[in-house]
């Protein structure tokens, strides 16, 4: 069967009077459905039907905006199935002025109030004679009974903006549904600009408005408004006649009489607490007496019993006095006003002073009248709840440190009670990017950044915040240390520094180091002190890289390892001499070492590919220490011999070099010997064919010469003392011997 709405909020104006505001019948109203129906994505009644995308109170299919927080709602739906007899309020499932949907939110609230079923009855009622118009602060509450019909049940609010300016459309959403289904029933919606509350314990309602216990609204000489005040929507509908609504506001008896509003008319009716109040409350109609406030409608089947209104979450209480999951017909009513249109909306205002992004009310009152009479008594109420309150910047940063391995960083904000909306600036840093609402932008350089918070787009700065953003770059402290392994087999490297890396920070001190080691024949390691499986290929240069886990920063050593690294030469214990004579090189040696070697190789300089062997000498033990070998194969020139012995606990050691010239050159062969450490003199030791003049020079590796001194060579083994002293540790020099003007001898030399 088709369903039939036959509740029209006011929309014949034929049927109306004219106090009363023109309203559609039902309608989706900046995303919000007005249906009489709690449900989103869904329209009910009204004159668009079906599966429309809308927002709602309640979203029980889990698509669509519920407007209406729902969380522990198992937890009241238990009890209230239970027979428990409560009231209770809900928030709004966003954060005030979140921007959902490309709309602006304020607030919304839920109350659920107790019901006055017999036995139980209503603790939040009016117990003696109170009506609209009186200061709150004559009226009592606490228990009693009275008819269903004026028994509320559930109550809805939801303020917002149709965009996400504080400059669009402003929308005021309500409904309320009763535990009566029969029979006419009145409420009344009334939000106070300033505080209201009600004490339970004592009954008295307390108002912060100082005008006979209100706000009064305020204009200029225009009608343009100057202070927003008090308003309220006096609800009157009975079943088979069109609902309507009496929206007014609180002003003074002289306002009434002789201000003309600039957005709206003043109606026929001032109701304040006499005859002839000085405040109260004046009905407001459209100017043109045509425009339709906004839309309007109850549910309502033709066949009462098959109404499948969804109700809340929890459920809700029936006429039958029992508790269920759906509305019977006729229970709820659904409003949508648009406040801009009606002209009460404070973005029309701003050349008179007033700001759209000022809290237009502070409290919102649920009551329900005995009649339709905007003065008979009031019979049940629900506790005042807070609603568009001014909204509090009360967000909390989070900031972000920059380091080598997080170059990109971000400040988060975490809203608390307000959705904000957010502008930054910085004169130092680099923003790269924000997410939809800037509560988080992405920064790529440390500096300062300002932050400006404000509750929507069109409003000014409530809160501004400075965030320093740092950068920890303070780099670890990377060491190649490595010693040979017993008889060489292997090396042994040793990884760092750990004590040298934990140094004081504005950032504390080391998190801990890792490694990263590569070297040749593809050695790689991520431990602090790895080794070689053996000696075999792993010559070559070293790469330790070291990382800092605390902010991912680096550091590199590199060392080039040699074979020579870990040889002794024995200059004084193992001395060698050269002659030449009859086209081949003697070369002599004594090793003076305390176990001696147990054989010893003769090496030959071959230039590009250094020293290569040409011989070998064992250790009999009875040479006394005195050995020779006989090159007969020498080089023209120059030829440079050294001796490599290795010792009987497997300890390789090196003579000094002795160079032997072959052929004509004057000098038969030149010997230099280091010194013992400390006593800074090198020996040269020459053997000349002849008498001879000659010269020793010696050169930095600049060209620049150091010293000379002449001498004279005598025919046989001439020997000469050279001091070192003065010369920089670790410096390489060259020594040249001329003899008869031409260069008979050149050497690096170490020192």
């Amino acid at each position: 069967m088709k369903y039939i709405s036959t509740l029209f909020l006011l929309a014949m104006s034929s049927l109306i009077s004219p106090a009363f505001a023109q309203l559609n019948n039902g309608g989706l109203n900046a995303g919000f459905g007005v249906d009489a129906d709690t449900r989103a994505n869904y329209m009910k009644y009204g004159m668009t039907t079906g599966a429309v995308i809308s927002d709602d109170w309640f979203s029980p299919s889990l698509s669509g905006n519920n407007v209406i927080d729902t969380s522990n709602a198992a937890y009241y739906l238990s009890l209230l199935q239970g027979g428990a007899n409560m009231g209770f309020s809900k928030r709004m499932s966003a954060l005030l002025y979140a921007r959902v949907s490309g709309r602006l939110w304020l607030d919304a609230v839920y109350g659920r109030d107790y019901v006055a079923t017999n036995p139980l009855t209503d603790s939040t009622a009016f117990t003696i004679a109170s009506k609209n118009g009186d200061n709150p602060g004559v009226w009592a509450g606490g228990s009693t009974n009275f008819p269903d019909k004026n028994d509320l049940v559930d109550a809805f609010a939801h303020m917002r903006r149709n965009g996400t300016s504080v400059y669009d459309s402003l929308w005021l959403f309500t409904g309320v549904s009763t535990v009566g289904v029969s029979g006419s029933r009145y409420f009344d919606i009334e939000l106070y600009k300033k505080n209201f509350s009600y004490n339970g314990t004592t009954g008295a309602f307390s108002s912060a408005g100082t005008e006979a216990g209100h706000t009064q609204w305020l204009f200029d000489a225009s009608g343009n408004i100057t202070q927003t005040g008090d308003l309220i929507l006096a609800v009157n509908y009975s079943p088979g006649a069109p609902p309507v609504v009496d929206v007014r506001i609180w002003v003074s008896s002289t306002t009434f009489t002789t201000v003309v509003p600039a957005y709206f008319n003043f109606g026929a009716s001032f109701d304040g607490a006499s005859a002839s109040p000085a405040y109260g409350y004046a009905s407001i109609l459209s100017k043109t007496g045509a425009t339709n406030f906004g839309s309007g409608i109850a549910n309502y089947s033709a066949t009462a019993a098959q109404d499948t209104t969804y109700a809340t979450p929890w459920g809700t209480e029936l006429s039958t006095k029992n508790w269920g999951t759906q509305y019977q017909t006729l229970q709820l009513i659904e409003m949508g006003l648009n406040l801009t249109r009606i002209g009460v909306d404070p973005a029309l205002y701003t050349a008179s002073g007033l700001s759209p992004c000022q809290p237009l009310f502070s409290d919102i009152f649920f009551k329900s009248r005995s009649s339709n009479s905007f003065t008979s008594n009031m019979q049940d109420f629900i506790v005042p709840l807070v609603f568009v309150q001014n909204p509090v910047m009360d967000y909390s940063l989070k900031p972000d440190t920059l380091r080598c391995n997080h170059t990109a960083g971000s400040i988060q904000i975490t809203n608390n009670s307000t959705a904000g909306y957010y502008t930054w600036q910085t004169a130092n840093g680099a923003i790269s990017g924000a997410n939809t609402d800037s509560s988080q932008i992405n920064v790529t350089k440390p500096g300062t950044y300002i932050v400006s918070a404000s509750p929507a787009l069109g409003c000014p700065a409530t809160r501004k915040d400075t965030v320093v953003i740092p950068i920890d770059t303070f780099p670890p402290v990377a060491s190649i240390a490595v010693a040979p392994g017993s008889s060489l087999s292997y090396l042994q490297f040793y990884g760092g520094n750990t004590s040298a890396s934990n140094y004081s920070t504005p950032f504390g001190g080391s998190n801990g180091l890792l490694w990263n080691w590569s070297g040749p024949q593809s050695f790689a390691s991520t431990i602090q002190n790895p080794r070689t499986v053996d000696t075999a290929g792993v010559w070559g240069t070293y790469q330790l890289i070291v990382t800092e886990k605390r902010n991912g920063c680096k550091d590199t050593a590199i060392k080039t390892i040699s074979m020579y690294d870990f040889i002794v030469l024995s200059t004084d214990d193992l001395k060698v001499k050269g002659v030449y004579s009859d086209h081949s090189i003697v070369v002599t040696w004594e090793d003076h070492s305390q176990d001696g070697a147990g054989a010893y190789e003769i090496e030959r300089y071959t230039g590009n590919d250094g020293y290569k062997a040409i011989g070998t000498v064992l250790n009999g033990g009875g040479n006394a220490g005195q050995f020779s070998f006989t090159d007969n194969d020498p080089l023209q020139g120059n030829n440079r011999y050294r001796i490599k012995a290795t010792g009987k606990n497997g300890q390789i050691y090196y003579s000094g070099v002795v160079t032997v010239a072959a052929g004509r050159s004057g000098l038969q062969s030149i010997y230099l010997a280091g010194s013992a450490p400390g006593k800074g003199v090198m020996t040269l030791i020459v053997n000349a064919d002849a008498d001879s003049r000659a010269e020793i020079l010696l050169y930095n590796l600049s060209g620049q010469r150091l010293w000379d001194k002449p001498v004279q060579f005598g025919k046989g083994m001439n020997t000469f003392g050279l001091s070192t002293a003065g010369a920089q540790v670790g410096s390489v020099q060259v020594i040249f011997i001329l003899v008869e003007g031409r260069v008979a001898y050149s050497q690096k030399i170490m020192f």
